[in-house]
This record gives structure tokens, sequence and C-alpha cells, in this order.
């Protein structure tokens, strides 16, 4: 089986992606990935061909005022959101599918892997089945589909059964679509047009996980709300866990056999270009405290770059393996992108979240539905706050619990064996 995987140049979107690749190549298919440039050395590592997507799809987030240069004059909320989703991703749809069409010819896969924002594959997915691949969504982000309830996606709205709720959740919902959806919407049909396309049959996020022929999500059922979703194609995978990347301190084990708790603070790798909002305040909160060790992770930002004094009792790595790390953790403070949640929650790790922008509102919501840890909203996190939340989290066994039961479901699922099942299914090598 040849597969070609494809990502937009978005680091917490590449990870995930690469991962299933190398799941790929290990079981013995040819697989090559399609993404921005600054990536190709670690995917040629890997031993996957590469293909660099056109310079004019191509970007560089960790230069986000380069590449979003108006994105600074926006508040957080909608109008920021549809600024970033027009800029990232409408807008380099023709490129991105120019690129993809010449890939196509050179590498012939059998199934295209396309991540929750690669938009380059919409022309394919929008075109004759006949004419193109068997095409597959890999979520690394959560599900934008319709939610039972009727809330929108975006704001970090709760699941309801009440029905006073739910039709102020539908209020909501037309709001956030006139803000958001529909202007994105349009935006995109506009430009499909130019393309000689057809409309979008349904919201822009919607079309591009909905009209693939299989829907791989990285998650498990019991961290997503009920929704509106095509059963028949869908199946969650569980976690996708890198491997064997990043630091693994040594005082982690003795701190751990002497009593200490251990906490691990991390901004990511996308929303790190301040490492005041989070990372700072841990330290400043609890990196003096002899009865806890921390671990800060500044995702690949130069250490001394955090903003504050670094304390006695906190260790700082630009990169942690999460793999090895995270089972002796005991609070994850983290901004909540969807793959560190993921991987956190599958190690039963109860969490403080906090970040707006992104799908970290709905990240966040999703935990304390599981009540299985503490959302903080809002752009800054004070040192109290969060002290308060880490200590009601270590004070609670329930947080612990909660998270327990989650990551005994993550643990009935083995992404690396259903990833290679599903899509050997799907093309008929079974």
């Amino acid at each position: 089986m040849r597969v070609l995987f494809a990502s937009s140049p978005i680091i917490g979107h590449v990870n995930p992606t690469l991962v299933a690749a190398r799941v790929l190549k290990d079981a013995g298919h040819e697989t090559a990935f399609y993404t921005g440039r600054t990536f190709g050395e670690r995917v040629e590592a890997a031993g996957i061909r590469f293909f660099p997507l056109p310079p004019e799809a191509d970007y560089d987030m960790t230069q986000p005022g380069e590449v979003l240069p108006e994105m600074s004059q926006l508040a957080p909320g909608l109008p920021q959101m549809l600024y970033v989703c027009k800029a990232l991703f409408v807008d380099r749809i023709p490129a991105q599918a120019k690129g993809l069409d010449l890939v196509l010819q050179e590498f012939h896969p059998d199934v295209i892997v396309y991540e929750t924002s690669f938009s380059g594959v919409l022309p394919l997915l929008l075109g004759p089945r006949s004419a193109r691949p068997a095409c597959t969504y890999l979520g690394v982000v959560n599900l934008m589909l319709p939610r039972e309830d009727g809330a929108p996606f975006g704001p970090g709205l709760p699941f309801s059964t009440d029905p006073v709720e739910r039709k102020k959740y539908q209020a909501i919902a037309s709001q956030v679509d006139a803000a958001m959806n529909q202007p994105l919407q349009e935006h995109a049909n506009l430009l499909l047009s130019f393309m000689g396309l057809p409309e979008l049959p349904a919201p822009f996020w919607e079309t591009i996980t909905t009209r693939a022929d299989l829907l791989l999500q990285a998650s498990v059922p019991g961290f997503e709300y009920p929704m509106d979703a095509p059963k028949e194609k869908l199946h969650f995978i569980g976690a996708l866990m890198p491997s064997g990347s990043g630091d693994v301190p040594p005082e982690l084990k003795k701190a751990k056999e002497v009593g200490k708790r251990i906490l691990l603070v991390s901004q990511g790798t996308i929303a790190n270009q301040d490492l005041g909002q989070l990372v700072a305040p841990a330290i400043e909160a609890f990196g003096d405290r002899e009865d806890l060790l921390l671990l800060a992770t500044t995702g690949g930002r130069p250490i001394d770059s955090i903003p504050c004094l670094i304390g006695k009792h906190t260790i700082v790595s630009e990169f942690l393996n999460f793999r090895e790390v995270l089972p002796y953790v005991d609070v994850m403070i983290a901004l909540g992108g969807y793959g560190t949640v993921t991987q956190t929650l599958s190690f039963g790790v109860p969490m403080v979240m906090a970040g707006v922008g992104e799908e970290k509102p709905e990240n966040g919501a999703r935990v304390v539905w599981r009540e299985c840890g503490i959302y903080l909203p809002g752009e800054a996190v004070s040192v109290d706050d969060l002290k308060d939340a880490v200590e009601t989290v270590l004070a609670d066994p329930s947080y612990r619990e909660n998270a327990t039961r989650l990551a005994q479901e993550f643990g009935t699922h083995d992404a690396a064996q259903e990833l290679v099942r599903h899509l050997e299914d799907l093309t008929g090598l079974l």
C-alpha cells in the first residue's frame, strides 16, 4: 500500500501526522509526506519520502507575526478566528491543491491521509470519487461536527441536556454562524468558484471532515460530546503518542521515591512565544516548593526566554519525552492543545488548563465536563489562581480517579494497530 500523508505546516498538526506515517512505514507500507519545508529533515530522518509544499502554500508558524500580520490587531474570539482560518486554510487551497496534484502524479498513492486542517484536499473531495485515491481524515483536533445539544464549536460551551440551556445554545450558534461560519463558507465558495469547483455542501470544516471515505479520530468517544457524526465512517483510535524524543530528567524517579508530587507545565509548541503566559506563573507559584518537583518545557524555545528566575526545585527542558515522563506526573498544567490533552489523559493525569484561541476553550470545557481537571479561561493566568487550581486538583482524589477512567478507555485502543487495520481495510488489503 502506498500512503501519502498531508499536513498544514503547523507543528502541533505535523507531529501526530508524522507519528501515523511512521506507523505505516514500520508496518511495511510505502509512505510519503507532503508539508512545509521546515519539517523536511524530520520527515526524511524517519525514512519517509518528503514532498514540500509550494512556497505560496508554505509558512513558518515560529514567526506568527510574519504569517499573520493582522492577528495582533484582533482580540481573541470570532474575528481573530475568522482571520486565521481565511489566511492559513482557505487562501492556501489553490497552491496546496496544485502541489498535491504534482505529488499524486509522481507518487501515485492508494490512499491520502490528511489531518484536520489540510484544506488542499478539498478539490479532490468535491470532485468525482472515481477520479481520486481513497481519502482518510485524521482528526488531530476536536471533531468540528454538529453537536447534539446545538452548541457551536469554538466558545467552549459545556454539553447540556437542559432544554432552556439548549435554546440559549441555538441563539449563540446563530451568532457564531453569522460572525464566523457563514463568512468563512462564503469566502471559500468564492475561491472555489474561481477554481471551477462547486460550492461546499456543508460548512467548511464539516465538509473537510465528512467528505472523506474514512474518519480516524486520535482520541476516544469519552472525550467527545454526543454529535451528529457519520458513524459508519468514524473510528476512534486512541492517542497518537510520539516515540522516544525529548528529555527524561534523572531527578524525576528519585523525587517520586521520596514522596514529592510532580507537576509538569507546558505551553505546547505553538503558543509558546510568550512563556510568561503559563510557564513563568507556574515557576513562580511552585518552583521553590520543597514538597514538589516542577518540570517545565518550553516547546523548543530557548530556556532563557522564560521571563522569571528558575526555582531551585524546577527542571526546565526545551522538550520532554511525554511518553516516559507522564507516568510520574501528578498534575499537568497546560494551555491545552488537543495532542497535549489526549496524551496526558491517556496516562490518567489530571489537568489544570488555561488559554484562549484555537480549540483550547473546547478542550478545557471537555476536561471540566469529564471532571478530570480545572480550566482557567482568559489570556493571562495569575499566580494565585494557578496555585488555587493546582492545590484543588492535588487535594481532591476524584480528579485523578476520573482521569484514570478516561485512561482506561484510551487503554482499550492501540492506535498503531487500528490505524494500519483501518487503512488496509479501506484499500482492500485485508
